[in-house]
């Protein structure tokens, strides 16, 4: 296909104008800032104890559970809530956690862990292998709306076990009180680093042996929740869990969100010392902060590990059809997209952001070609005709987008792109939990728009998550495109099990390229966050996988008077 580089004056305005709204002020008007708060500490000073961090976001959590796959922002939470038997650092490797240690046996096919001694859950209690395995039959279990389930197919029994066959998963072994072993059917190379997914941290025996809705959080991670500390729709308070294994961390007395915050009084909380870091300012205040020398420093640009994409569901008209889904992906003009937020949003042609492990440059991926979607509508017997406005798909299309995003722009630029080539869209706009519980849902959403963070480093936290078949549930599809091919299934299963580097990109290149021609997604951008903070918030750094690594973090704050708080601010 040919690459159709004029851009239409009409939808360039309409994009000015998107922009300007989505800066939250009048292009070309800024005030001066005022100076970080000062901080009369040596850098070399050693951290210290103490301190509340305080965090706000515009939208809300879910779920704290670890075996519902949560989402972006509640990953910030469950991350300090619970530890895994692995854990990833900053460098992107695997080091141990509640393991001390884990052994690869049988060309891969089996992992042995060996839990630390002493590690106290939250309730008080030591953690064993036999809690271990009662988490994970618990996170896989059917009944459970774990996303995440999929990845862990190739257990032993696991086939039996989600069908109801099996009262237990034959392909977790307690083999002592510390000891516990992961048999797979076949090797697998990514299994070490799925080992640090949330779905297999261990949770208090409180939790049960099954999923329920009103679960009350409870791990062996750096932090519990205060009592009363979470009040859905408005806060979350989490204190240190003085139980911790590792000694004299956290540093940090508790962290506080506050939620619902839209972003302009964020930036006041946060230039007041009220709130300790903003994650994700708006394009002008992050052009204000990287032009002050004094704030410069400060920031935090975060990793290029997120896609987003138009995602159409592939059971239901219009996207049913293969060619319809084509003429979208060939409509998009995913330059467009990026500048709304040129600061942190890059155009995306193919799945894999470019900051994870097995992006590849040469993939030529989607192309933006109008004339090349004109055409693909005319294959799919609904030809459209741009001079008289007559023909296209008959009816208006429904598009779920969320409330308070980045979507909500992107999805008046598609509105308007489309009608170009004869698809009409209703904008339909909700609250974050509803769009994710309408996305997920068979059925309830025919085109949306769809992003994922890399959940754990390999190709396969985005192939599998997002379309292979075994990821398609009922209720809480990680595969919200409802999309399904053998050829496909066929590339990302052999990846996951080829121990050749050379021989797995290659499956997951083919694989990749299948996603381009079907599009079951118009990949349209990548986005990596940037993070200000307050200098008195030190040890802070981004993580390649977390979305907020505070686990490490200490404050060093001075009080109203001028006076250094070491600790921070309760």
């Amino acid at each position: 296909m040919r690459s159709i580089r004029t851009r239409p004056e009409p939808l360039a305005a309409a994009l000015v104008a998107a922009a300007g709204a989505l800066l939250g002020v009048p292009l070309g008007c800024s005030g001066p800032l005022p100076a970080p708060i000062a901080v009369t500490g040596d850098a070399a000073d050693a951290p210290a104890r103490g301190g509340t961090l305080h965090l706000a976001s515009f939208t809300d959590m879910r779920s704290l559970d670890p075996a519902t796959g949560p989402d972006g922002l509640a990953m910030q939470a469950v991350t300090l809530l619970y530890d895994g038997l692995v854990d990833i650092d900053r460098g992107s490797n695997v080091v141990p956690d509640l393991a001390e240690r884990w052994e690869i046996d049988d060309r891969g096919r089996t992992y042995r862990f060996t839990l630390r001694a002493g590690v106290r859950m939250h309730d008080g209690q030591e953690l064993t292998a036999d809690d271990v395995k009662r988490s994970v039959e618990r996170a896989l279990h059917p009944t459970t709306p774990n996303p995440q389930a999929s990845l862990f197919e190739g257990l032993l029994g696991y086939a039996d076990y989600v069908a109801g066959r099996a009262p237990h998963l034959a392909g977790v072994v307690v083999e002592g009180a510390r000891v516990v072993s992961f048999l797979l059917a076949e090797p697998d190379a990514a299994f070490l680093t799925l080992a640090a997914l949330p779905s297999l941290r261990p949770v208090c025996r409180s939790a049960g042996e099954r999923y329920e809705a009103t679960f009350s959080p409870c791990g062996a991670g750096p932090f519990r929740v205060e009592p009363g500390g979470w009040q859905r729709g408005a806060s979350l308070r989490l204190v240190r869990h003085e139980g911790y294994f590792r000694p004299g961390l956290p540093y940090l007395d508790a962290v506080e969100w506050q939620f619902l915050v839209v972003t302009n009084s964020q930036r006041f909380r946060f230039l007041a010392g009220e709130q300790d870091l903003v994650v994700d300012p708006t394009q002008a205040d992050y052009a204000r902060y990287v032009r002050d020398p004094r704030w410069r420093p400060l920031g935090v640009p975060l990793v290029d590990n997120t896609t987003w994409g138009e995602a159409m569901n592939t059971r239901m008209p219009p996207f049913d059809n293969v060619e319809i889904r084509r003429a979208v992906a060939a409509a998009v003009d995913r330059e467009h997209y990026a500048l709304l937020r040129p600061a942190n949003m890059v155009p995306a042609s193919q799945l894999l952001p470019r900051g994870v492990i097995g992006y590849d440059p040469t993939i030529v991926g989607q192309v933006y070609d109008e004339r090349a979607a004109l055409e693909h509508m005319r294959k799919a017997g609904y030809p459209y005709d741009p001079a008289t406005g007559k023909g296209g798909w008959p009816a208006p299309v429904v598009y779920t987008v969320p409330d308070q995003t980045t979507n909500f722009y992107t999805s008046q630029i598609l509105q308007q792109t489309l009608a170009r080539i004869g698809i009409r869209l209703e904008l339909r706009l909700v609250s974050w939990p509803a769009y994710l519980a309408l996305t997920q849902r068979a059925g309830s959403s025919a085109f949306h728009p769809q992003g994922n963070t890399e959940d754990y480093a390999d190709p396969s936290a985005f192939f599998d998550m997002l379309f292979t078949t075994s990821s398609i549930r009922d209720e809480g599809s990680a595969n919200t495109a409802f999309y399904s091919n053998p050829r496909f299934d066929d590339r990302v299963g052999r990846a996951r099990h080829e121990m050749n580097p050379v021989a797995r990109r290659a499956l997951y290149r083919d694989a990749g390229e299948l996603l381009c021609d079907e599009a079951p997604w118009a990949f349209a951008w990548g986005l990596h966050d940037f993070v200000i903070r307050q200098p008195y918030v030190r040890g802070f750094a981004a993580h390649p996988v977390w979305p907020l690594d505070v686990r490490t973090v200490w404050l060093d704050r001075p009080d109203e008077a001028g006076r250094v708080l070491r600790g921070g601010l309760r």
